[in-house]
């Protein structure tokens, strides 16, 4: 599998890991920082015949089976369907999937024309974090998810609040539908340049069955992923940077009995899980994207960066709903 990657920053590096673990051939790398560059090369001891000035050089020149675009969000469009035009039989894009949902929808397009499987690296459906939760919320003793509660330092809502998106949508099985948000006053610099821009502030995301996503990521918070799973019998918490799940729910014979009688003797139980990570998940995703199916595609995608431009929209207007189809979808961010 020859392998090639249009950005080699933070990301970018941790992809090139993975890549060489699954034994790909490592053709082309391409960042306009030659600092970045110099820092593949010496981590990853790369010969300079993989280094190129250009993207566009490189999908001609190497002709990659697979790709990874984990440039800045403002590129990926045109990186996504220059390499679906250039026939890359694989191509996995970084979060957020673009800055507007007309740029996700020509990204799908040129992938379905060309024929390319097309991913989005929200690796959640991976993480233990997740997927064992999902089996404990589908467990009789849980009864099924009911609501997910975000509280995390600030990581603004494309960054990562679109990774709990996904996340909801695949523990639930249900997409959002409507959005309302309260974006913080206060303004942080983006770590990547003063050009970008990630709101930070709050949220609340219903899915038509009307099961509930909360995020608490405010501006003024520097520490912490943690999560509560609300289900029909009990709950999972969950911090996901520690590594540990508590779980408490009702007993058996007590399950029939209305759910504001909750005063009674519950079964607790704690573990251990894998604490966050992003590179076994994401060799994960590769195979799946190499089978075929089963894994996050531009739809997940879509989905994710719908419901943040619906969080930018109702908190410019005071926290009121907004519904995914009324989302606009030429309006761009400055998402990093």
């Amino acid at each position: 599998m020859k392998f090639a990657i249009i950005g080699a920053g933070r990301m970018g590096l941790r992809h090139i890991t993975v890549a060489k673990s699954l034994g790909f051939e490592i053709a082309g790398v391409f960042d306009p920082l030659q600092a970045a560059m110099d820092a593949a090369s010496k981590q990853h001891n790369l010969n300079s015949g993989v280094a190129f000035k250009s993207a566009h050089d490189m999908l001609k020149q190497v002709k990659p089976d697979a790709l990874v675009i984990a440039s800045t969000a403002s590129s990926h469009c045109e990186y996504v369907c220059a390499a679906a035009a250039a026939g890359v039989r694989y191509i996995l894009c970084e979060k957020p999937m673009a800055v507007s949902l007309q740029e996700c929808d020509r990204m799908i397009d040129a992938c379905t024309a060309s024929g390319a499987v097309f991913g989005i690296n929200h690796q959640m459906r991976y993480m233990e974090q997740y997927s064992v939760v999902r089996t404990l919320a589908m467990s009789d003793d849980l009864g099924g998810l009911c609501s997910m509660i975000v509280a995390a330092s600030n990581f603004g809502f494309a960054m990562n609040a679109s990774h709990s998106v996904e996340a909801f949508r695949y523990l639930t099985g249900e997409q959002v539908t409507e959005v309302s948000a309260w974006l913080d006053a206060g303004r942080l610099a983006n770590p990547r340049g003063v050009q970008y821009e990630d709101r930070s502030g709050q949220m609340r995301a219903v899915s038509a069955s009307g099961k509930r996503l909360y995020m608490e990521i405010g501006f003024d918070q520097g520490h912490g992923v943690q999560a509560v799973y609300g289900c029909r019998y009990g709950q999972i918490y969950s911090d996901q940077l520690a590594g540990f799940l508590r779980v408490s729910h009702r007993r058996p014979e007590d399950r029939s009995l209305p759910t504001a009688q909750y005063g009674m003797p519950a079964v607790e139980n704690t573990m251990t899980i894998a604490p966050a990570d992003v590179i076994a998940p994401t060799q994960a995703l590769w195979r799946d994207m190499m089978k075929g199916a089963g894994f996050p595609d531009g739809t997940c995608g879509r989905n994710a960066v719908a419901a943040i431009v619906a969080a930018n929209v109702s908190g410019e207007n005071g926290g009121a709903p907004v519904r995914i189809e009324n989302a606009p979808r030429d309006r761009s961010f400055a998402w990093a």
